[in-house]
């Protein structure tokens, strides 16, 4: 900067009577580059009314923090090393411009590098930085848009929490994926640290992918054993030569001293502090109504943000390359391409050619390839995406080197595909799949413990029933058997026995006839059952409370055979109403899709109003039972059986109350429905024989002196006498 300075005050072209002053301020630590900031403030510095603008400072950060400070003084600004994409918004940073292009600049050159090796299959790996993940972004993004696929994007923690273990497992992530091409969009000290953990795990034959903030580093190029992890290609900002600064005060410097700065990634930036300063001078120049080797308004009263057009629109040669800034407000000399060379163990930065202008230009006999046999290492995509994979799409664009699962629902039986087609309704497949399946066919069987429970309890009642009716026939002249019925209960055992055995046409895969039969079937045998209840209730009210005074009545009902014609007629008419039911919307098979994977199959009742019809009637003949138990309550106590009878009956009334309701509102599917359905039989079943059929059991086999004709006159001798002297 100092070198520019001079030259312009010493020339008459450019500034012939205008001498330029500057204020160094050092930047090492955030208070100091900070408080050099504020003191630019407008009343700070008792020269702060000739201060026309800003260079530097070169961290991106630092830039970041004092170009909003200096929007505020209304100063421009030149930053001769910030590269962040952010910088390019006008609206954030309205007076501040760059020596330098932006950071995409470089990473459309390092994939035009990558491109022009024919890479496809590479890995990038970025740190924690805001700059470092957008660049990683930006690589995605332009790499799938070059046919190049980023197998692997690893992202690393900052550089003062990065630990030994997560680096580690990002080398083993980029060895998973078998890439030889890596970008490390990293900080030198981040560099550093990776490249440490690579010796020490023994990876070699790789090629890195550098930018330019570690690719001239010396302290990651000097590290032992770098040198076997593979080859160095990068990318780094054109440096252009000052032959005269080393004739400017070389005395205060000694030669050591300034040959290592020359060899220094510094110098890189040097041009670019020196071309800022020209930069500057140049916009003065037009402010200025300047004429060579004539003079300048140097009187002329100007504000320092009256300086940005006139720095806009410089357009000057500088050792032989042109200074121009772009829209956004920075500057492209170009880059060039680096390789690590190593000579005796000692790392050298060869350049082997150049990008500018989005044309790279590259000497490829100056690289040194140490993977195989050194020759160029080849990173192709993978050959073959075998059928129930596709080409892979990642990110933004399609990356076309790794093959992907098709998902589940969809196949491909196809190698090479880039898209799976989805399964044909009723068919499923599963994760990277090349053919699709019909869903497996489930219903209720025995496989299912709820189902296996309701079977065990069926065949339970089925034995149960049996034994009753076998007692039953054998004590069928016993009072007891008698005032059940006598040859009555007989056939409400045998009804109940067949009610029972329906359920198994409950439970298996279901058919179109079982469909059909099940419930007309257990509906019929059923409806007998509680027809033979009502009856015998009846019949026991009728002879005990109006015999006497309808003799003739009596008479006709034992003549006419009341008993089973009205047993019959009310099975009929259940008989009927299934018949009509099975004629206009019968029963069917039924499939309902649980999941792409399982089809339940079970029976469809057909319209809800059949079904609430057969049901109906079944309950209004129950309701009918509990109206004469209930008239019923005072006969003899071997008669009369209102409690037990209600008993029976509700648990009948209320499960298939539950079964129509939940029914209507799911309308049949599911196989909870299916098996609520079977208990709700079983129930029904277990109400009567539990409740009318074991007790009596129990008296004949185990209290025979109550299964007596005189035990029974007692009773209605006790009965008849309570009757007639009520008030005793």
């Amino acid at each position: 900067m100092r070198l520019a300075v001079e030259e312009i005050n010493n020339s008459s072209l450019l500034l012939p009577n205008v001498t330029l002053g500057y204020h160094i301020w050092d930047t090492c630590q955030n208070q100091l580059f900070l408080q050099a900031a504020f003191q630019l403030a407008p009343g700070e510095l008792g020269c702060s009314h000739n201060v026309v603008g800003v260079v530097g400072p070169d961290s991106t950060d630092m830039t970041e923090l004092t170009a909003r400070i200096f929007t505020l003084y209304r100063f421009p600004q030149i930053s001769y090393s910030a590269k962040n994409e952010i910088f390019t918004n006008k609206d954030l940073f309205p007076l501040l411009f760059r020596m330098v292009p932006n950071e995409n600049h470089q990473i459309v050159g390092l994939v035009s590098l990558i491109k022009a090796f024919d890479w496809k299959w590479v890995s990038a790996v970025g740190s924690g930085t805001r700059a470092s993940q957008a660049s990683v972004q930006m690589l995605i993004q332009q790499a799938s848009q070059r046919g190049i696929c980023i197998s692997y994007q690893g992202v690393m923690t900052a550089d003062v929490a990065i630990s030994r273990h997560q680096l580690q497992r990002v080398i083993e992530n980029i060895q998973k994926v078998q890439t030889s091409i890596v970008l490390l969009l990293t900080g030198a000290n981040v560099a550093e640290k990776f490249f440490k953990v690579v010796i020490e795990l023994k990876i070699t034959g790789k090629v890195w992918i550098a930018p330019e903030t570690w690719v001239l580093s010396h302290s990651v190029a000097s590290m032992p054993g770098i040198e076997q992890t593979g080859t160095v290609l990068g990318l780094t900002i054109k440096p252009v030569q000052l032959p005269q600064f080393t004739h400017f005060e070389c005395h205060l410097l000694s030669p050591a001293l300034l040959a290592e700065i020359l060899n220094s990634s510094i110098w890189h930036w040097s041009f670019y502090s020196y071309a800022a300063v020209y930069s500057l001078a140049q916009a003065l120049h037009s402010l200025l109504d300047c004429r060579p080797e004539a003079t300048c308004q140097a009187d002329k009263k100007f504000e320092p943000w009256q300086l940005y057009e006139k720095l806009s629109m410089v357009d000057f040669p500088l050792q032989n390359n042109t200074i121009k800034f772009s829209e956004q407000g920075d500057l492209s000399l170009g880059y060039n391409v680096i390789t690590w060379a190593w000579e005796n163990g000692t790392a050298g930065f060869r350049t082997i050619g150049s990008y500018a202008s989005n044309h790279l230009a590259i000497n490829r006999t100056e690289i040194i390839w140490l993977a195989g046999d050194g020759q160029v290492p080849e990173s192709p995509c993978i050959t073959t995406c075998i059928p129930g994979k596709i080409k892979s799409r990642q990110m933004l664009d399609e990356c076309s080197c790794r093959c992907d699962d098709c998902q589940e629902g969809t196949y491909q039986n196809q190698t090479d595909a880039e898209t799976c087609l989805p399964c044909p309704p009723e068919t499923w497949s599963p994760l990277g799949s090349a053919e699709c399946f019909p869903p497996r066919i489930t219903f209720l069987d025995t496989t299912d413990p709820n189902t296996s429970a309701l079977v065990s309890v069926s065949i339970l009642g089925f034995l149960l029933l049996s034994g009753c009716l076998l007692v039953f026939a054998t004590h069928w002249q016993t009072p007891v058997v008698k005032a059940a019925g006598g040859k009555l209960a007989l056939a409400m055992l045998a009804s109940l026995l067949a009610s029972c055995a329906s359920t198994a046409l409950f439970v298996g895969k279901p058919s179109q006839a079982s469909c059909r039969v099940r419930q007309p079937f257990f509906a019929v045998s059923f409806t007998f059952c509680v027809s033979c209840l009502l009856v015998r209730s009846f019949q026991i009210l009728f002879v005990f409370k109006m015999a006497s005074r309808l003799p003739r009545a009596r008479h006709a009902w034992v003549r006419a055979r009341g008993v089973g014609c009205c047993v019959g007629l009310s099975t009929g008419l259940q008989a009927c109403l299934c018949s009509l039911w099975l004629a206009f919307s019968p029963p069917s098979l039924q499939r309902d899709l649980v999941s792409p994977r399982e089809t339940f199959l079970r029976c469809s009742e057909g319209h809800f109003l059949w079904l609430g019809a057969v049901l109906g009637y079944l309950t209004l003949l129950g309701a009918a039972c509990l109206v004469c138990v209930f008239w019923g309550r005072n006969l003899p106590k071997n008669y009369s059986e209102a409690r037990l009878v209600t008993l029976s009956l509700l648990p009948f009334l209320m499960g298939w109350g539950c079964f129509l309701l939940l029914y209507a509102t799911t309308e049949g599917k599911g196989k909870q429905v299916a098996t609520l359905q079977m208990f709700t039989v079983q129930t029904s079943i277990y109400a009567i024989l539990g409740t009318f059929f074991l007790p009596k059991c129990y008296v004949i086999l185990c209290r025979p002196q109550h299964n007596t004709v005189a035990h029974f006159q007692t009773c209605i001798q006790a009965y008849t006498t309570s009757t007639r002297h009520p008030e005793q």
